[in-house]
């Protein structure tokens, strides 16, 4: 239905919704749109609709009627045409658009610092520290309908709070929220980068026709001697179709206050006679967003009058969006920090525990080297043979120590193939037999040769398995060691159970919630911390698992889950 909104005088900011086939303006309280303004007479004028069209009438008013600076008494009237009733000016609109809302952060925002916006302040709501209680319900339906849909709107940001922690996601769906409750043509959230840097767009929206228009308009700025083909991608010169006001951005963020503002107060324009469609002429509400301690930002969002003026109702409402908004994004940027902290923190752990790992594993070939130096001077082969031996042997361990870092720290999912698990099995018990013969430890096998085929990498598997079997047997003793591979199909059927059991000292109980961890070991310097959490990874990826049964003194059995399917 039709609108009027009033942009200045008395009764400025209200919106009007004209019903039925006649409405009457005037002082009278009967009127179907009500006037405080002395200027106006009791029953001033009147709209009448017929077949689409608007007819203002003039009911013989004292002071008389203007349509765009014209008197009239019988005249037709069309969307954006303003009108003059006593010191009440006017603008007949469309009903709220209803178009699809589009994300264009692409267009910029300017904010005016030179007075070009010239934007005068109506009201001002204070962002209090608890914005439900800007929505206590009185009695009166429409209160009642706008207290529900605030208090909806703060329940719905307080459980994106709880579920989304990324503040550029976070802050569109709140825009795209805002859009549903306000018939806005355009909006804006500025953040300030690091709490003191400039002020930066992090959500924008425009309705859809808008943008249509904006690009109409920077087509003609490129070519005004033929705008009837336009080029949507073709670039243009850049023209900011949002620009603010500097000064009332700066009275938001210093007062912490949420400003209801028109561009028409003052307007000279007016006076000219010209329709309010052939202008800029914008209600805009623009608040604070408040966090507990600070000022982040500002919510701002605007709309052409003649599709209707804010009120201070959508004031209060997007005051305490603006304050839940900012706890939003006070947690999001909290939740972040502190990511950041771990991830350093985990960091500064990791190169610790490399650089101590490497450094015991450089020690050892250089005692190596030292000693294969040595044999060659002296020309006494099995010293040469001694010290060669330690080089290989901490080749060995900084090779394992690469592999493991890769294993770790792969992001990639597992190249997966449909194949035995007994084959990964043999390969590594074969590669593992020289170290278990230098310790003369016994090595077993027993494999179900009956098991299926499943989706494995068999490289990835491969390095789990060589980790778990080169621990078993570094942990048991010399001579009375025993290490015993299996593999089998779970109880269940669902899973294939690769099992690695030993008699070395066990794990002690205050360790075992952490052998999983990176960096966490049991060997002391001899140890990486990575093994282990790279077999479980490794297992993760497939999307298994790996688990532990130690007894201390008595030995320890880990089991790789792997899903058949």
């Amino acid at each position: 239905m039709p609108t009027l909104t009033i942009i200045q005088g008395p009764d400025h900011g209200k919106t009007f919704d004209v019903e039925g086939s006649t409405s009457t303006i005037g002082r009278d309280a009967d009127c179907e749109v009500p006037l405080r303004d002395p200027g106006a007479s009791r029953r001033h004028a009147r709209f009448e609709f017929q077949n689409g069209r608007c007819i203002l009438r003039d009911l013989e008013s004292a002071n008389g009627t203007f349509v765009n600076g014209m008197r009239v008494e019988n005249v037709e009237i069309h969307a954006g045409d303003q009108i003059h009733i006593g010191n009440t000016l006017l603008a007949l609109g469309e009903p709220p658009r209803e178009g699809p809302v589009v994300d264009h952060r692409g267009m910029p925002i300017e904010i005016d610092t030179e007075g070009r916006v010239d934007s005068a302040i109506i009201t001002t709501v204070r962002a209090g520290d608890d914005p439900h209680t800007a929505f206590a319900v009185g009695e009166d339906m429409a209160d009642m309908r706008t207290s529900i849909i605030g208090l909806r709107a703060l329940y719905q940001i307080a459980d994106m709070l709880a579920r989304d922690y990324d503040t550029g996601r976070l802050l569109n769906r709140i825009m795209d929220m805002v859009f549903d409750i306000v018939d806005a043509d355009r909006g804006f959230i500025l953040l300030r980068e690091g709490g003191k840097g400039p002020m930066v767009p992090r959500a924008v929206r425009y309705r859809e026709e808008l943008i249509e228009q904006i690009r109409r308009e920077r087509a003609a700025a490129q070519n005004p001697a033929d705008t009837q083909w336009v080029d949507q991608n073709q670039a243009a010169p850049p023209r900011p179709p949002i620009c603010v006001s500097k000064t009332i951005i700066n009275y938001v963020m210093r007062s912490g206050e949420g400003v209801l503002t028109t561009n028409a107060m003052q307007d000279q324009r007016f006076e000219e006679g010209e329709s309010v469609q052939d202008f800029g002429i914008r209600s805009a509400i623009c608040v604070p967003i408040k966090s507990r301690d600070a000022i982040l930002g500002v919510l701002h969002v605007d709309t052409h009058v003649s599709q209707g003026q804010f009120t201070p109702d959508d004031l209060k409402l997007m005051t305490a969006i603006g304050c839940q908004t900012g706890l939003a994004v006070e947690n999001a940027l909290l939740m972040a920090g502190q990511v950041q902290q771990a991830r350093l923190a985990a960091m500064g752990q990791a190169v610790a525990s490399l650089s101590h790992s490497i450094k015991n594993i450089l020690q050892g070939i250089q005692g190596g080297s030292h000693a294969v130096e040595t044999g060659l001077d002296r020309e006494e082969t099995g010293t040469v043979r001694q010290g060669w031996e330690i080089v290989r042997r901490n080749l060995r361990r900084i090779n394992a120590l690469v592999l493991n870092m890769l294993s770790y720290s792969r992001q990639s999912p597992p190249n997966l193939q449909q194949m035995s698990v007994n084959a990964v099995v043999r390969e590594v018990v074969e590669l593992v037999q020289g170290a278990a013969r230098e310790k003369q430890a016994k090595l077993t096998t027993k494999l179900d040769t009956s098991l299926p085929e499943i989706p494995i990498d068999p490289d990835g598997l491969h390095h789990a398995c060589l980790n778990i079997l080169t621990n078993a047997i570094e942990a048991v003793p010399a001579i009375q060691g025993r290490v015993e591979v299996a593999t089998r199909l779970s109880p269940h059927g669902s899973e294939v159970w690769i099992a690695v059991a030993d008699n070395g000292p066990g794990i002690p109980r205050e360790q075992q919630p952490h052998i999983f961890n990176a960096f966490h070991s049991t060997k002391g310097h001899k140890g990486t911390g990575l093994g282990l959490a790279a077999a479980q990874k490794i297992a993760r990826d497939h999307g298994g698992f790996i688990t532990v049964n130690s007894q201390p003194g008595q030995g320890s059995a880990f089991v790789i889950h792997l899903p058949r399917k």
